[in-house]
């Protein structure tokens, strides 16, 4: 149990964020502050993605943790073959940095980003906050100045529901990468359906939103793959599932 006078602001502070404690206790003990003891910061050190975070600062809702996961994984994947590719791409932020950090990593690969630009589809009873259409405020012409700022030049946006209305032109892609950041169960679920077959073994499926209470239907889903023998998922403590397909 953490001290009382560090309980207390974090607490409070997780209700400005809007996590709805009310909602946490209908499931029990599973969710609480974490707050790991670890104190190396190696993107203190990285110009390349302080650069990078500033110019994405207001086009994306993920934390510098989450995002330098993003950025460490696409680099690590250069010897994977395949494409990558981002579902939920809000403003564009994230999409940006990983194209970017793609292209320093000598990735000559296309970069997909898919999203309906009108917010979240297939909400569900899986999902307790989420009810459909949150995230709308964005647009395709905005996510596209960014990346034109940022010269990602590899980037192709698929607007609309991935993967029913976009995937049509990617049946025969392989991907190294995959980014979910979709908020609920069932999107969750059919992008990483249709992914899998497509993706390379050695590559990597990241869900954005795990372990957190709002988005406890993507939890959900990605708890359903435990034992699975074709993947190794990782719960990084940081708001991400990182799956690795072994075989």
């Amino acid at each position: 149990m953490l001290p009382g006078f560090i309980r207390t602001p974090v607490l409070a502070l997780l209700q400005r964020l809007g996590y709805q404690l009310t909602k946490l206790n209908q499931t029990g003990d599973l969710h609480g502050p974490i707050l790991p003891g670890a104190t190396y910061s190696p993107w203190h050190a990285d110009a390349d993605f302080q650069a990078t975070m500033r110019e994405i600062d207001g086009h994306t809702l993920v934390d510098i943790y989450r995002c330098y996961e993003l950025w460490t994984l696409v680099g690590e994947l250069r010897h994977v073959p395949g494409g990558l590719i981002e579902i939920g791409v809000w403003r564009g932020g994230t999409g940006a940095l990983i194209g970017r950090r793609a292209r320093l990593a000598g990735v000559d690969a296309p970069l997909y980003l898919c999203d309906t630009f009108s917010g979240v589809v297939k909400a569900g009873s899986a999902d307790p906050v989420y009810v459909g259409g949150e995230h709308a405020d964005t647009s395709e012409g905005v996510v596209r100045e960014l990346l034109g700022r940022m010269r990602v030049d590899k980037a192709e946006i698929l607007r609309g529901i991935f993967p029913e209305e976009t995937s049509a032109g990617l049946a025969d892609t392989r991907f190294r990468f995959c980014h979910i950041d979709v908020d609920v169960y069932q999107s969750a679920k059919d992008v990483a359906d249709w992914i899998w077959p497509r993706l390379s073994v050695g590559g990597v499926i990241v869900y954005d939103d795990y372990g957190i209470a709002p988005t406890a239907g993507v939890t959900r889903f990605v708890d359903e793959q435990q034992g699975l023998p074709d993947r190794l998922t990782i719960y990084n403590l940081n708001g991400h599932a990182v799956t690795v397909k072994t075989r």
